[in-house]
């Protein structure tokens, strides 16, 4: 066993102002400044640090960098490979705090903050192991995998056993050489040109833009006035022909009735799907407005709190496309588990993603899912480049998808300038 060990653990509030360009602006969040809750976990070995964040977009960032220090106890001290054993242990020791899942239980900021630790956790086990976090996943023992994930409150939907059937079937096509997968394109669409905040000649700009960098799913963000809505993806629809993809998301600010309405006015421009159109928790909500309108689809889950609720929406046939977030839920442990669900179910996950690490993120969770888990023929991403800028090694996009990462570890390493400049307390940007 290694003797490596935790001796320190940092965490920073790192806020980005995109709001001076409305980037990220939608129904309901209108001025976004993105952020990160910003964890380093330091070992005795210097060159060796893990680094993990969750996404906010500005006020209440604070509150996540507040609740991690709650959790530092449960790590420091430990060897790394002491940690990569009982890494389900950790989670639930952490997830359901005795103190702190009175202001949860397994939601909100505490939960916002675990996926952020237990994003730092893997990002650290994963480097140690000099691999790609995917490579990492793929590459452990199935059962080895599984003691590592939560399945509880979910048993009675996908066990264990399942869920190893599930792995162990898809990695009975995996090539002999894993090295062949790294030339893998993730299919992506992109958000990039659709925030509601830009004007139809901003929108209009970079649609045409992305048309010439290969794209061919857009999607756009409505909400705020349905007429404007049909305006909006007129214009678009025009612009990207019949043969492309659009997609469109109000952001849950409709109720149910409203989303039974609108949906009906917007079929007109062939949307593959209506994103978060109302209360993400509204599982029953959800089921109304398929019912209404069994023509089309319904995608949910940046918003969904935790697997048991993702299992609700899934078993309940209230979404079509499970739309995971790497920091709503927390980390691995609990992403793992409702991919199993949805291939279970047969249901398409396509990730949300677009703010701070979130596509550094998502193209590793888009390829265990694609290689070990999913059967479903539908591959499809969110990406949109936004404070790409700030990371070391962000994602890349060719051809409208995902190049394949290759570098150890998860990815979301922000440059160091960018840390001394935007952080939120320290940082020049912000004196």
């Amino acid at each position: 066993m290694s003797n490596m060990k935790i001796i320190d653990i940092k965490t920073q509030d790192i806020r980005f102002p995109t709001s001076k360009d409305n980037l990220g602006t939608d129904a309901v969040h209108v001025d976004c400044d993105y952020s990160a809750t910003y964890v380093t976990i330091f070992t005795d070995q210097k060159d060796l640090t893990g680094i993990g964040l969750t996404f906010t977009i500005g006020k209440g960032n604070d509150l996540c960098c507040t609740v991690i220090e709650y959790f530092k106890e449960f790590i420091i001290g430990k060897n790394i490979e002491e940690i990569e054993k009982d890494i389900a242990s950790i989670w639930e020791k952490i997830t359901n705090h005795s103190q702190l899942r009175w202001v949860g239980p397994q939601k909100g900021v505490t939960h916002l903050a675990a996926a952020a630790f237990f994003n730092a956790i893997w990002d650290l086990i994963s480097k140690f192991h000099k691999k790609p976090l995917w490579r990492y996943i793929i590459e452990l023992e199935t059962r080895d995998l599984l003691d590592k994930l939560s399945f509880s409150y979910i048993d009675d939907v996908i066990t264990k056993d399942e869920a190893a059937k599930i792995i162990d079937q898809k990695k009975s096509n995996l090539p002999s050489n894993l090295d062949d997968l790294n030339s893998t394109i993730f299919p992506a669409y992109t958000t990039a040109a659709g925030w509601l905040g830009y004007s139809d000649e901003k929108m209009k700009r970079l649609v045409e833009e992305n048309l010439s960098k290969g794209w061919t799913h857009f999607k756009m963000k409505v909400g705020q006035d349905i007429e404007r809505d049909i305006h909006r993806c007129k214009l678009v629809r025009e612009l990207i022909g019949d043969n492309n993809k659009l997609m469109v998301d109000s952001n849950q600010i409709w109720s149910v009735n409203e989303t039974i309405e609108n949906i009906g006015k917007l079929k007109q421009f062939d949307i593959l799907f209506y994103e978060e159109p109302t209360n993400p928790d509204d599982v029953l909500g959800f089921k109304k407005i398929k019912d209404a309108h069994p023509d089309i689809n319904l995608a949910t889950g940046e918003m969904i709190q935790n697997k048991v609720m993702f299992k609700q929406f899934i078993e309940n046939k209230s979404l079509d496309y499970c739309q995971i977030d790497s920091c709503r839920i927390a980390s691995i442990n609990e992403i793992l588990p409702v991919l199993l669900i949805a291939s279970k179910f047969n249901t398409p996950v396509i990730p949300h993603a677009g703010g701070v690490g979130l596509c550094e993120y998502v193209q590793h969770l888009n390829l265990i899912n694609k290689f070990i888990i999913s059967n479903h023929e539908l591959l499809l991403s969110e990406y949109a480049e936004s404070c790409s800028e700030h990371f070391e090694n962000p994602a890349i996009i060719k051809d409208g998808g995902y190049v394949t990462p290759t570098n150890p570890g998860y990815s979301v390493k922000i440059k160091d300038s960018s840390l001394n400049e935007f952080d939120y307390n320290n940082g020049t940007y912000w004196k």
